[in-house]
């Protein structure tokens, strides 16, 4: 059947967008006889199930896990993993009681595995066997049950070891006193803030349990065994040789030309469907996997029930019937995103269907080995978009085949989610300064106690924390809170308070099961998103805006033509409107202004500075567009996702006073992205040079320099500047002459307007644009003095601040600024940017008043307010106004004087005095 699938493509109307072929030969497997398993018992029951023989690699983990190693297993898809740990495990509680936990990263493998496991026990004569799954969805009556008469196997996840076991440690003891394995599955999926968090979350257990046996299960990846130590903090015994034998696989990749690739995707699943062939179609999107379904059930020859769309943001229940039915064959076709890449038994599938290249080589033969579990032919159709990375692979389809896997990665020394975790062990137990998690963390622990974060006995023996129950401070995944999708009050969905910030704001466009909707209302007390069914012709992108300053230089190098630097960075983005996109032709619709409040946070990053150069093009389009092709090129190198990484271009970025190009890792406290394509950059910047030169493309497109997530839609881009531009840094022609390119920005401003109508009089603060000014007062550090500006000198002042190198203030963000843009144009690239009042917001979560900081800092207060500003203006009596602002601006840059020298202010809290830490310094670097 498959044979002939491939014949009837290769010869049908797409065969002209085959770019590559290959058929991945049958492979013989390697095997070991029974006789090396120590039971009798367990010898007859496999043979009682159809086990005759272990693959090799099967009996050397049972071989090494009897010996009590720690086990690390990074074998390919489909290669009896599972029994690699249940045999020996099994076999050991059989004969000595002992127990074991096992973590999944998702709710439907823990129940899939504990089929396998129930069933396999069950074939065991006079084996008493408990398994147990307690994860979210388990209530605390059955908890307690559970716990009151332990199970031989606990099956849960790594959020549970952290809410619930180590915090709640006597509830667990019963279990935990006989507790000798720990096994984590899809050990690949603990990379980045995650495995940063997973990684400290193992550190405070083995305060508690410093002697359990690991074992481990991985998609292969570049750097196993490296990345299970770091994760673990121990070595581990690698088992990579698969001795499991292969079934023949056809691999078809094209490069669609006349249709949409998701077209492709539908109408070679449309042709599956009918002809019987069990297919499973991966996405790299929620809005791509709904898109396909929605085609697919609006054709009258694929029937509704026989297929599915699966992803994040479906209620439990719906993707646990979806998994079953596609398992039983009720359904012959699934459309889903990364959820389904995991171990999950779904039956065996007869095709595999992969848009666009899912960002590693890992995930794609993850996917890819869905296919032909069980020993039967199958198909794998790669379907490449228009991304850069995809059409990087067209133009070297035999890279697939033949590059090394990527090497996964966290960050060890993230000391934002190190902290979280100190308070969350001092709260478990109080840490002595003689055991070993104290040495390991002791610079960090002494400075949280400096800042009284932590506090000591009266010895100054063990450390404690006064927090309650700090563990519901830390967001394991980094993505904020989760907010519902709700429809007539109805929860039709859920998604990450991270993504739900860019993808779920007011006019949003939400799809859902086919389905359309649009977001009409945001309860952020709730957590909830309001969503109205809709039948647009277009769909939504947002336009965010950027800004990056540099807090601290950890190392630098210089090569070729440039110079690079490791840093500590603050990063704002400020999400201020999105644009309609029509479906059907991807046009520009329009674009909507909205109100949002800005986000910022502090992360790791680098930075390539490029001195003065002659360039023939768009300054800004060049960089721009070199920013958007190296984000692009980086997975080739690094296991990460596009999205995991933000950007951006300066023509001569104030601390640098140089071009300068910013990538860094898009979560607080970096996840060590950054640190690998440092250590990788000259290598990643020929890539990206090969990439847009060997582009067939004249301007730029998404194959080179195009992004799909660009915040300012794309706007400039210079594909022949970029060119030109990476060539002379990477000294690839020797000719250039330098001119110089920079703009020297030396001053600072503190700044404060009055206006000249309050916001009942323009309509609300919606329109601060026609508030108008009545008086602008700023503060220059290198003239110290005051300058004072009427309306009519508006232009004067925005020369003024091209040329500043910071612009201070209380509140600019989201109101000077916007009363600003009628008169002039701030460009908020070219100068670092301090609100007081946002930067406190973010430390705090709550808004003070300057007059509330003032006063609690420097015991100092506004000599009057905005509405006796307004009374004055109407009586034309500007001296007073001036005085006023002045005075504002006075206080402004006293409380920013006194954070400088104390990195520290202060504000009221119903009658507390309340320390609030700030790190203004990058200011002056």
């Amino acid at each position: 059947m498959i044979e002939s699938v491939v014949r009837y493509i290769k010869n049908g109307k797409f065969a002209n967008d085959l770019v590559f072929e290959k058929i991945l030969e049958e492979q013989k497997g390697s095997f070991v006889d029974l006789e090396i398993i120590e039971n009798q018992i367990f010898k007859e029951t496999l043979k009682e199930m159809g086990i005759s023989h272990l693959y090799s690699h099967q009996a050397k983990a049972y071989k090494l896990i009897k010996e009590g190693k720690n086990v690390l297993i990074t074998t390919p898809t489909a290669s009896g993993k599972t029994l690699c740990y249940n045999l020996p495990i099994l076999e050991d509680i059989y004969l000595n009681g002992s127990k074991a936990l096992y973590l999944f990263p998702i709710k439907a493998l823990g129940y899939d595995q504990k089929e396998k496991l129930e069933d396999f026990a069950n074939k065991i004569p006079l084996f008493d066997f408990k398994v147990e799954v307690i994860d979210g969805d388990t209530d605390k009556k059955k908890r307690r049950k559970i716990l009151t008469n332990p199970p031989d196997i606990i099956i849960s996840n790594v959020d549970i070891l952290h809410y619930s076991i180590l915090p709640k440690i006597t509830e667990w003891e019963t279990f935990l006193k006989d507790l000798k394995y720990i096994v984590v599955d899809e050990l690949h999926i603990y990379r980045g803030v995650f495995g940063s968090h997973v990684r400290n979350i193992f550190q405070r257990l083995k305060r508690f349990l410093p002697h359990l046996q690991i074992i481990t299960a991985s998609a292969t990846i570049g750097n196993a065994k490296e990345f299970a130590r770091d994760l673990f903090d121990i070595d581990f015994e690698h088992i990579n040789e698969n001795g499991a034998p292969s079934s023949k696989k056809y691999f078809l990749f094209f490069n669609p030309e006349t249709v949409p690739a998701a077209n492709l995707s539908s109408y070679f699943m449309k042709i599956f469907i009918e002809s019987g062939i069990k297919t499973l179609c991966f996405t790299k999107s929620r809005i791509q996997t709904e898109t396909i379904y929605r085609r697919l059930i609006s054709d009258v020859n694929v029937k509704k029930d026989s297929i599915s769309s699966y992803r994040a943001g479906f209620l439990p229940e719906e993707r646990r019937a979806i998994e079953k039915n596609f398992r039983d064959g009720k359904l012959k076709g699934v459309i889903a995103t990364s959820a389904f890449e995991l171990g999950i038994d779904i039956g065996g599938i007869d095709a595999t269907i992969i848009l666009g290249f899912p960002g590693s080589l890992m995930s794609l033969w993850q996917r890819a080995g869905r296919g032909g579990r069980n020993g039967n032919e199958s198909l794998i159709i790669l379907i490449a978009t228009n991304d850069a990375l995809d059409q990087y692979f067209v133009k070297n389809p035999d890279k697939l085949l033949s590059s090394s896997f990527e090497d996964a990665l966290i960050d060890i020394d993230n000391e934002i989610i190190q902290k979280q975790h100190i308070q969350c062990a001092a709260f478990e137990k109080p840490i002595s300064n003689s055991e070993y998690y104290y040495n390991h963390y002791s610079r960090i622990i002494d400075n949280m106690l400096e800042s009284k974060e932590l506090f000591q006995d009266e010895e100054n023996r063990v450390i404690v924390t006064f927090k309650n129950y700090p563990h519901k401070e830390v967001d394991l995944r980094a993505s904020g809170n989760t907010y519902t999708i709700m429809m007539n009050n109805i929860i039709i969905g859920t998604n990450s308070a991270k993504k739900a910030y860019t993808e779920n704001h007011i006019g949003a466009i939400y799809l859902h099961r086919g389905e359309t909707f649009i977001v009409e209302k945001i309860d952020h007390s709730k957590r909830e998103i309001h969503v109205k069914p809709a039948n647009p012709n277009y769909y939504t992108r947002p336009l965010v805006e950027k800004q990056t300053a540099i807090l601290k230089i950890h190392k630098e190098t210089n090569i070729s033509n440039f110079n690079c630097k490791y840093v500590d960075l603050l990063v704002t983005e400020h999400l201020t409107g999105y644009e309609k996109i029509a479906e059907k032709t991807g046009e520009k619709l329009g674009k909507v202004d909205i109100e949002t409040e800005p986000i910022q946070f502090e992360t790791k990053g680098i930075v390539i500075e490029i001195p003065e150069t002659q360039l023939i093009g768009n300054l800004m389009g060049s960089i721009h567009a070199i920013e958007h092709a190296i984000i692009a090129m980086i997975p080739t190198e690094i296991l990460c996702d596009r999205n995991d990484i933000g950007g951006i271009s300066y023509p001569a970025h104030p601390q640098t006073g140089k071009i300068s190009i910013f990538l860094y890792d898009g979560y607080p406290g970096g996840i060590g992205i950054t640190k690998r394509v440092f250590d990788k950059i000259e290598k990643i910047l020929q890539i990206t040079l090969l990439n847009i030169k060997n582009c067939q493309c004249e301007t730029g497109c998404p194959a080179c320099i195009i992004s799909p997530k660009c915040g300012s839609g794309n706007y400039p881009l210079d594909k022949n500047g970029a060119t030109a531009l990476l060539e002379f840094i990477l000294n690839k022609k020797s000719d250039t002459k330098k001119v110089s390119n920079s703009v020297h920005k030396d001053d600072i401003l503190v700044f404060d307007i009055e206006t000249k109508y309050s916001a009942n009089e323009v309509g609300g603060w919606k329109n601060a644009h026609k508030m108008g000014v009545a008086i602008l007062v700023a503060y220059s550090f290198k003239k110290d003095d005051y300058l004072i500006f009427y309306e009519k000198d508006m232009r004067f002042f925005e020369d003024i601040i091209k040329n500043a190198k910071a612009l201070i203030g209380f509140n600019i963000i989201n109101f000077d600024f916007k009363v600003l843009s009628a008169y002039l144009s701030i460009n908020k690239k070219h100068s670092i940017i301090l609100d007081i009042l946002h930067d406190i917001k973010n430390i705090t979560g709550k808004r003070f008043s300057l007059n509330n900081i003032a006063k609690a800092t420097l015991n100092i207060q506004k000599c009057a307010d905005g509405l006796q500003s307004l009374q004055w203006y109407k009586e034309g009596n500007f001296d007073k106004i001036i005085e006023y602002c002045k005075k504002d601006v006075e206080i402004t840059y006293k409380v920013f004087e006194y954070g400088i020298q104390h990195k520290k202010v202060y504000c009221d809290n119903k009658g507390l005095k309340i320390t609030i830490p700030v790190n203004w310094n990058y200011v002056f670097m």
